[in-house]
């Protein structure tokens, strides 16, 4: 019979509210808002068909109106199959978290058990929360890794099994520590599901940006070759220039002193007895020389000889490219100075730049946030010197105080 079925109606709101809230972030397709109309008509089918089920299937029914949003999700956003399936049982563990838990509180407050008013008010203040703690810290572009789509299903089957077991508790209202044994095992099952869930997406994250820095680390060790084969042509260009220049000083006549003072900049030569370091330098020493930054260099480049080349580059590299790009934004010329250190300290090598900076930064997880608009494409600088760091057992420290931006890191000297 072909009638408005209520309670599926609710459970179908509070679902994609979850899941609409976890989404928020999420990319949309091409002309969304159609497509959120399209998505809605199999499940306005679903429900004026539901009178046609026999109650021992309405769990089936719900598993389908489940899936009808799974595939929602597909048709409004640009994700696969399997990232939606993961957001759609984040949304199904939300959404069923706030059943449970208006059961519990119906049962300590009658009044409140069948209240459409407190049922909405309880929603509301979850998607709240939700939004607060769960979709604006993690709400980004995310793809579920095909090798995590276990842990997925496991979440979701346990929490069609709660729903299940709460759809059966229905035909015993009156046995009220069958209700109230119920929902606690239901708030307990939700919020499991859902720490899972987020570990999932931490952990993916978290592969996808190690991921992004080793292929940040690759292009440095192919930059370090290049750079390495150029310095060398330079040097050599710059030798037999300046031999020529003193050759033919009488033709070159007023303009040997300012070529050689030019050839100057270009032919200082940075020794620090380890090549990759003094690639690295002597780069970073040419670019600030031609752009109006001091630069300062005290380096053992022999504490470093245990260190991968391309790692030294690319350490380096960043580490000068991030105080760089702090002080050419400084009016104050003066203040575009940037130093560095490598020294001994005990058992360790102790590397430390300090430059100034004039921006408001705010610290996560120990590295300041990224002041650039399209922070997802940026940041990873400091990111990719820690991950150097922990790889050969050093500790990185991000200081910035009176106007000073330290980077501090102390390596274990290799025996």
């Amino acid at each position: 019979m072909i009638q408005f079925n209520l309670a599926p109606f609710i459970v179908l709101i509070e679902l994609m509210a979850a899941e609409g809230t976890l989404l928020f972030y999420q990319e949309k397709r091409k002309y969304f808002p159609l497509r959120i109309l399209i998505s809605l008509i199999p499940l306005a089918i679903l429900n004026l068909c539901w009178g046609f089920f026999s109650p021992t299937f309405d769990n089936l029914a719900y598993a389908l109106q489940f899936m009808l949003t799974v595939f929602g999700i597909c048709f409004c956003y640009k994700l696969k199959f399997l990232s939606a399936l993961y957001w759609g049982t984040a949304g199904l563990t939300i959404q069923h978290f706030v059943f449970s838990l208006t059961s519990l509180i119906g049962m300590a407050v009658p009044k409140f058990y069948d209240s459409l008013i407190f049922l909405a008010v309880m929603l509301i203040i979850v998607l709240v929360f939700e939004f607060v703690f769960i979709t604006r810290r993690l709400g980004q572009d995310f793809e579920l890794k095909e090798n995590h789509v276990k842990l997925t299903v496991i979440s979701l089957i346990a929490m069609m099994t709660a729903t299940f077991l709460n759809s059966y508790r229905m035909n015993y209202l009156a046995d009220t520590n069958l209700i109230l044994i119920t929902s606690i095992y239901s708030v307990i099952c939700c919020l499991l599901a859902l720490t899972l869930q987020l570990g999932l997406f931490q952990k993916t994250q978290m592969e996808q940006e190690v991921q992004v820095l080793e292929q940040i680390i690759a292009n440095d060790k192919q930059h370090y070759d290049s750079a390495m084969q150029n310095m060398e042509m330079l040097n050599m260009y710059c030798h037999d220039l300046k031999y020529f220049l003193r050759r033919n000083a009488d033709e070159v006549g007023t303009y040997q002193q300012q070529a050689e003072k030019f050839l100057a900049v270009f032919d200082a030569e940075i020794s620090t007895c380890n090549h990759a370091l003094d690639i690295a330098l002597s780069e970073k020493s040419l670019y600030c020389a031609n752009n109006d930054i001091m630069f300062t260099c005290m380096a053992d480049g022999q504490l470093l000889d245990y260190m991968d080349t391309a790692d030294i580059y690319s350490l380096f590299g960043n580490l000068l490219s991030n105080a760089i790009e702090a002080v050419s934004a400084l009016s104050e010329k003066e203040k575009r100075m940037i130093s560095l250190t490598v020294r001994r300290r005990n058992d360790f090598v102790h590397i430390l730049t300090e430059n100034y900076y004039d921006k408001d930064l705010s610290f996560h997880n120990g590295l300041p946030e990224t002041t650039k608009d399209d922070s997802p494409l940026h940041g990873y600088g400091l990111k990719s010197i820690r991950y150097l760091t922990e790889k050969y057992h050093g500790n990185m420290t991000v200081t910035a105080e009176d106007g000073i931006f330290h980077v501090n890191i102390l390596l274990p000297i290799s025996n």
